[in-house]
């Protein structure tokens, strides 16, 4: 389905494997549904790929605008974590996290699977549209969405930025295609790199297959309010 605000985030990262049992249930019961309880996020979904060596797990939240990652609510947040969330902040690895406007975004429900394609600044928007237009019309295919990098939210949750292994490249769009299995994302990536002429890029964190494994809609009211923290009704947004 199409994302309800005006930006999202896009997340990658690694946990130690050892913990990645218990990445997956913080993950789930704690880290993710406090972000969505803050003002202006409508929603996030959790991926991985555990076939690869780096850059497993994908998360995107949906929200509001640019602002809301800057707002008291989600610097709290920040500042004042949990003590499960600061057991696991010293294992994490290869955090890489980008802020970005919706450039366009349609389709019905959440696919199974998430092709991601981080493009290169140098790519031709219309070529981009245009390609992502013709994937959206696909069999198989029932969501497509293109956002810009920002450049607000710089603020991460880690006094010492987490060790990168990871190679990482440079982009300025991602562009999102849900799918309903895995073979159907992996074919429209696939067709997705070849018409804009992106074949050569490796298959790194921009340039891969997610499976779906958690979704935290933010449109039930009560299941937001369960994870509000005391306080935040009265502070200045």
């Amino acid at each position: 389905m199409a994302l309800t605000g005006h930006a999202f985030l896009a997340l990658w990262n690694d946990i130690t494997r050892v913990r990645e049992p218990e990445y997956d249930q913080w993950h789930t019961l704690e880290h993710v549904p406090e972000r969505v309880s803050v003002s202006g996020f409508h929603g996030a979904r959790r991926y991985v790929n555990r076939s690869r060596q780096d850059h497993r797990y994908f998360t995107l939240y949906d929200v509001d605008s640019l602002a809301t990652f800057e707002s008291n609510e989600y610097v709290d947040l920040l500042d004042h974590p949990t003590s499960w969330s600061a057991s696991m902040r010293p294992d994490f690895s290869n955090f890489l996290r980008s802020v970005c406007t919706v450039v366009t975004t349609c389709g019905t429900g959440i696919g199974a699977a998430i092709a991601i394609l981080c493009l290169p600044a140098e790519t031709d928007e219309a070529s981009i549209r245009s390609v992502l237009d013709d994937a959206a019309h696909l069999p198989r295919v029932n969501a497509v969405h293109l956002g810009r990098t920002g450049t607000v939210a710089s603020v991460v949750p880690f006094s010492r930025p987490p060790p990168v292994s990871a190679s990482l490249r440079s982009f300025d769009r991602i562009a999102l295609v849900e799918a309903l299995d895995r073979d159907a994302a992996s074919q429209t990536l696939a067709e997705l790199k070849s018409r804009l002429n992106l074949d050569t890029l490796p298959a790194d964190f921009g340039a891969d297959v997610y499976d779906l494994a958690f979704v935290f809609p933010g449109a039930d009211a009560g299941e937001r309010l369960r994870h509000r923290r005391p306080g935040w009704d009265s502070i200045a947004r």
